[in-house]
């Protein structure tokens, strides 16, 4: 009995597999972009101008933790605030990531007109998106996010595993969420993976499914992509 029970949750999970439907772009994975000082306040940091460790200096702060003229201590160096910065003719923000101890590491630099870079913040990927997930509300984001190095994963599902649809049984909504997924690879990103499968309805008459999507980290950080994978993901409720 124990045997034959075995075989059948291997067939389900064969079926299951067979029923996963994906959409795949690939090629290099990017790990840097340049982008506008304003992300920092997407992001929740203020960038700062004062003294550290008593040289003159640019650098950052949880946003609205500190006001010009205030001084403070952090990871045992010293800082005077003498500016928040709204922005900067002609300089840029360079973030980079990286992997470091087995995780995804955000750089993130200060690029001046010159072209000179200041390091301003290092960071667990993770961490930080998180952080900027929960700062605009993301809240589909911060629930499917699983795991971030390169590529962040997200993971969402609903309801219990069952029978996986296939293809031509699948409602038009979820034929959509697929071409949509196409739609935000080719035209927003340019790499990454998404799958689904399919459970149907339960009694209720809600979908049951699991979804996946694999994406460039560096890429998250643009406002309108995140903006749109939350949309993404909500609308699959």
């Amino acid at each position: 009995m124990k045997e034959k029970g075995d075989l059948r949750k291997l067939a389900l999970k064969h079926e299951r597999a067979l029923n996963t439907f994906l959409r795949e772009a690939w090629g290099q994975i990017p790990e840097e972009r340049e982008t506008k000082l304003k992300s920092l306040k997407a992001w929740g940091f203020d960038l700062l101008t004062g003294l550290r460790d008593g040289r003159d200096s640019i650098f950052v702060a949880e946003a609205g933790q500190h006001k010009v003229g205030e001084t403070y201590e952090e990871e045992g160096e010293r800082f005077e605030v003498r500016r928040v910065i709204e922005d900067l003719k002609g300089a840029k923000l360079r973030i980079r990531v990286e992997l470091e101890d087995r995780r995804g590491v955000i750089r993130a630099y200060h690029r001046s007109a010159e072209g000179d870079d200041t390091l301003l913040f290092t960071l667990p990927a993770g961490e930080l998106l998180l952080a900027y997930f929960r700062k605009r509300g993301f809240g589909k984001l911060v629930e499917a996010f699983h795991s971030s190095g390169l590529t962040t994963e997200f993971i969402q599902s609903r309801g219990q595993e069952g029978r996986a649809y296939a293809f031509d049984d699948l409602p038009a909504k979820w034929r959509r969420a697929l071409k949509e997924a196409q739609n935000m690879l080719h035209d927003r990103v340019g790499v990454g993976r998404f799958s689904l499968v399919y459970f149907g309805p339960n009694k209720d008459g809600d979908d049951r499914y699991i979804v996946t999507w694999l994406l460039p980290t560096i890429h998250l950080f643009d406002l309108d992509v995140a903006e749109h994978l939350e949309k993404l993901l909500a609308a699959l409720d």
